[in-house]
């Protein structure tokens, strides 16, 4: 499976208020489930997974990153050992801030000291850490739908992570996930849904669309304004200038969905 960052276009006349485009797009879910792993892993290329494995922005591999996530992994030997530990850390030590704008932007040296942050943030430092250890990972961007047969979802926006074992393939884990649970059942610690906690380390459930990946992004065709940190909300420009931040909540749109 392979996601794209390709932008829709579109060019219109008239008057402001009277600008209304609707698009539909049909989608089967899956749940998605990656655990069967092998007993051994063949030794990792770095050479072909190099833009898995590098900096990003806001995400440094090196530094107090680095620090950290060879602190976490400490005795760890294999890629599977290192990815479940830093998940592990993770939702243990971080949390849900349900004060964050969106999804959070990811800024990962800040988020290992406050700790704090919603899919975004959670999901960037899941990546920096694996990454600076020679984990090669990636972010998936999307939207969730909601329970029931029709609904809105403007604001259902998520996002999980995935990384590469070698020999077997991408695995996705959403420690993200894990911690909203916890906040929703009350619990303190992982421990209390070890069931979840178990689950979302190599499965995602059938409730996500995935649409975009990665980080620094240039879209497809390109924006005129600078890189975007990440795609998952709604970018406009006008006269080659971006309309709104990185969230898009200021633009207007709506996103439903129907079952059939």
């Amino acid at each position: 499976k392979e996601y794209g960052n390709t932008a829709l276009y579109a060019e219109w006349s008239g008057p402001m208020n009277e600008r209304v485009l609707t698009y539909s797009y049909k989608v089967k879910r899956k749940e998605v489930v990656v655990k069967e792993f092998p007993k051994s892993e063949p030794p990792l290329s770095r050479e072909k997974f190099r833009e898995y494995l590098k900096a990003t922005s806001l995400g440094p591999v090196t530094g107090k990153v680095k620090e950290t996530a060879e602190r976490i992994t400490k005795g760890k030997k294999t890629v599977l050992e290192k990815s479940r530990a830093i998940y592990d850390w993770i939702v243990k030590n971080m949390y849900r801030d349900s004060n964050i704008k969106g999804c959070g932007l990811g800024e990962v040296e800040r988020l290992i000291e406050a700790l704090g942050g919603k899919c975004g943030d959670i999901h960037s430092v899941y990546v920096a850490l694996a990454r600076s250890v020679g984990v090669p990972a990636r972010e998936v961007f999307g939207i969730r739908i909601p329970k029931g047969k029709e609904g809105e979802m403007t604001k259902s926006q998520h996002c999980w992570a995935e990384f590469y074992l070698p020999g077997y393939g991408w695995v996705p884990v959403d420690p993200a996930a894990v911690r909203k649970a916890m906040l929703e059942k009350g619990c303190t610690e992982p421990e209390e849904i070890k069931d979840i906690v178990e689950y979302y380390f190599g499965a995602v459930d059938e409730s996500r669309i995935a649409y975009g990946m990665g980080r620094d992004l240039t879209l497809n065709p390109p924006q005129k304004g600078g890189k975007l940190n990440y795609f998952m909300y709604p970018y406009a420009e006008a006269d080659g200038k971006t309309l709104d931040d990185l969230f898009g909540f200021n633009l207007g749109y709506t996103i439903s969905f129907k079952e059939k």
